[in-house]
């Protein structure tokens, strides 16, 4: 089948730029559409939504950045800190606007899993089903959202 401009324009956005020099896909070849249905499987295999995903995810973020760059406890060896970054980041997706840069770094110490979160990847996550693609910096596994924020 072939692509759409919408999809070609989509694909180019997701690539290394001066707004995201790692891109949003890391080294996933995968067409977007793919890493998205792959990432709502994992999610029903476990039976969690969207949804519970954004509200952890928020939750976490707020709290951390409320930190003031100081060690946040978020539970029983899961800790977060807050990284301010300067400027502004736009969304890959068409007419989705700016996004404040800043990550949320959570690691659980027990496993030593990390987690970063950004108001990008939360918006990411929450309008367009999108978790980023495997290798990328930013990429946040559905399931290890659970595993480590519901401790």
């Amino acid at each position: 089948m072939k692509e759409s401009p919408q999809t070609r324009f989509l694909q180019s956005n997701l690539q290394a730029s001066k707004f995201s020099a790692g891109g949003f896909l890391g080294n996933d070849q995968r067409p977007i559409d793919e890493i998205i249905a792959d990432d709502l499987r994992q999610l029903e295999e476990i039976g969690r939504t969207v949804g519970e995903v954004v509200q952890l995810l928020k939750n976490a973020y707020e709290k951390i950045r409320s930190g003031l760059g100081n060690d946040v406890e978020l539970s029983n060896g899961v800790t977060g800190r807050f990284y301010e970054s300067m400027g502004r980041i736009p969304s890959p997706f068409r007419g989705d606007g700016v996004f404040e840069k800043g990550e949320a770094v959570v690691t659980d110490e027990n496993s030593g899993d990390s987690l970063i979160i950004t108001k990008l990847g939360i918006h990411l996550i929450e309008k367009h089903h999108f978790f980023q693609g495997v290798g990328c910096r930013y990429r946040i596994e559905p399931q290890q959202v659970f595993q480590i924020l519901t401790k």
